[in-house]
């Protein structure tokens, strides 16, 4: 007897219909549907790694929430609130991927082969901001410039090279920010690291935003852009 022969049959969508029958979508059955997605992947176009980063963050959300679930059924209501906190900041977090964020600080770390962007923040009008760029033994590298500054939010790029021309090293380095107006009288003004975000990594529970210029908390992003 000849069988009829159907369509090739799909094992993500396999899995995926079988897991909802079950009516079942925990964190187990999360792990083997994420799983099943890397061993069908198109080797031609692989799953991003931002795509990867998300998913990851998503298992860890969806780990918290089930914990409060069963903290809430178990009367530990102080538990599962650190616990949903500890969610809502992961999903944040994972919602800056791909963003460009402001984060205020007067230490940068550079990688050695890209440029930096040196935010700042102006309290009032200016006429001018300077901002230092000193090494980690205290040695002024660069002065950047911009004349007619906008109050409030701007940034100077840095492509790493000092003022004699040369590439500096990778490492971390001081910013000290100044300003002033037109009468010559200073305007307070602070400095702040901008970057992309291009991934999401965990200390103690807490998501740590990875910038191609640095990392910071959740905490520390003052602006989105």
């Amino acid at each position: 007897m000849i069988e009829t022969i159907g369509a090739t049959t799909d094992p993500q969508a396999t899995m995926t219909e079988s897991l909802m029958e079950n009516e079942d979508l925990g964190k187990d059955a999360f792990l083997r549907l994420l799983l099943v997605q890397l061993q069908n992947q198109d080797p031609m176009e692989p799953v991003k790694n931002e795509d990867f980063i998300a998913q990851l963050a998503q298992f860890s959300s969806l780990e918290q929430l089930t914990g409060i679930n069963e903290a809430v059924s178990g009367g530990k209501d102080a538990e599962a609130t650190a616990d949903l906190r500890e969610a809502i900041e992961s999903n944040t977090a994972v919602g800056l991927i791909g963003k460009q964020v402001e984060i205020p600080t007067e230490t940068l770390t550079y990688t050695g082969n890209t440029s930096v962007e040196i935010g700042y923040n102006l309290t009032g009008p200016a006429n001018r901001v300077d901002l230092q760029v000193y090494d980690a033994e205290g040695n002024l590298v660069r002065t950047l410039t911009e004349f007619s500054p906008t109050e409030g939010n701007g940034s100077i790029s840095w492509d790493g090279v000092s003022s004699q021309g040369q590439a500096q090293p990778a490492g971390n380095y001081h910013i000290v920010p100044t300003a002033v107006n037109g009468q010559g009288n200073p305007v307070t003004v602070s400095a702040a690291l901008t970057g992309e975000v291009t991934g999401v990594r965990y200390q103690d529970g807490k998501p740590i935003l990875v910038l191609n210029g640095g990392e910071t908390p959740l905490s520390g992003v003052a602006r989105v852009f």
